[in-house]
C-alpha cells in the first residue's frame, strides 16, 4: 500500500450542517469528523495523503496537522473540481489512487485495503465502494449495465422513477487508475443546475469510453454513510457509541484476562 496515494475532499462549505462551522470541524466522540477517514488511511498503509482543504482550511489543517500534502480549493466548485485541485501533485503517480470523501466516519484502513487490492487485481478503470440501503434516500444509485459493470451514477435530484427504486448506493469512495482518471477529469462539464463538477460523472465517462468500471459492495453498509445535517452528526455519534461500547464488552479484560 506504500505506492498508493490517497486524496480526501475536505473543501466544502458544509451548508446542510447549518452551523458556522464546517462539518468537518464538528466533533464525534472527542474527534473532529475529518479525522476519521485520514485516520483510516494512515493505518491501512496508504503511502501518500492529500487533502483538499477550502472551507476553515486552517482549522482543519492545524487539527490534521504535518505529514499529509494540503490543496486548497478556492472555489468550491464540486468534487471533480477538488480532484482537479490535486493534479499537479498526481502527475507523476505510478500506484492507485484513492479518492475518499472527509465525512466518512465509518470508513475502515481493512475496507481500504480490499478496494485497493480489488482494484489492484481486476485492473478496471475504477472501483467504486458500495453499499445496499432499505431506504437509499439521497445517495447516489450504482446504474449498472445489465452485468456487473457500472454504468454510471445517478444523484438522487436527478434520477428517474425507476432509478429511484434502486438500494445499491455510491459511498463516495473510490479506487481509481490515475492514468486514466487524471484525463478524465478534464473533460468533465459542469451540472446545469448547481454548475459544479461532479466526480461521479467521470463513472459513465469511463463507459462511454469503453472502459470497465466495477463495484464493491461493503458487508456492513454504515461504511457508506456521510455526515451532511446535525440529524445525520447526532446519528453517527449514536453508532459509533454503540460500536464502542461492543468493542469494549468483546475485550479480553471483560473476561478476567490482564
Amino acid at each position: 500500500m506504500k505506492d498508493v496515494t490517497a486524496v480526501i475532499l475536505a473543501a466544502g462549505e458544509s451548508k446542510r450542517m447549518r452551523s458556522s462551522l464546517s462539518k468537518l470541524l464538528h466533533s464525534i466522540g472527542h474527534r473532529s469528523l475529518v479525522e476519521f477517514p485520514v485516520e483510516s488511511c494512515v493505518k491501512s498503509g496508504i503511502g501518500r495523503i492529500i487533502v483538499v482543504v477550502g472551507h476553515q482550511s486552517e482549522k482543519i489543517k492545524s487539527i490534521l496537522g504535518e505529514g499529509f500534502e494540503y490543496v486548497y480549493q478556492e472555489k468550491r466548485l464540486g468534487t471533480g473540481d477538488a480532484v482537479r485541485k490535486a493534479v499537479p501533485l498526481l502527475k507523476n503517480i505510478k500506484g492507485e489512487l484513492v479518492v475518499l470523501p472527509g465525512d466518512a466516519p465509518f470508513i475502515t484502513p481493512s475496507v481500504l485495503k480490499e478496494l485497493v487490492y480489488h482494484q489492484r487485481g481486476e485492473r478496471p478503470a475504477a472501483t467504486v465502494l458500495t453499499a445496499i440501503l432499505p431506504d437509499p434516500g439521497y445517495y447516489g444509485r450504482i446504474v449498472r449495465n445489465g452485468y456487473e459493470s457500472v454504468k454510471k451514477i445517478v444523484e438522487s435530484r436527478n434520477a428517474s422513477l425507476q432509478e429511484l427504486q434502486i438500494k445499491e448506493i455510491n459511498s463516495g469512495i473510490y479506487c481509481f487508475d490515475p492514468q486514466k482518471l487524471l484525463p478524465a477529469l478534464f473533460h468533465l462539464k459542469p451540472n446545469q443546475l448547481s454548475k459544479e463538477y461532479y466526480l461521479t460523472d467521470v463513472i459513465e465517462l469511463f463507459f462511454q469510453q469503453g472502459f470497465r468500471v466495477e463495484a464493491l459492495r461493503a458487508d456492513d453498509p454504515w461504511i457508506a454513510m456521510g455526515v451532511n445535517t446535525p440529524e445525520e452528526l447526532k446519528r453517527a455519534c449514536e453508532i459509533l457509541k454503540i460500536r464502542s461500547t461492543s468493542l469494549a464488552t468483546k475485550s479480553p479484560r471483560h473476561k478476567g484476562v490482564i
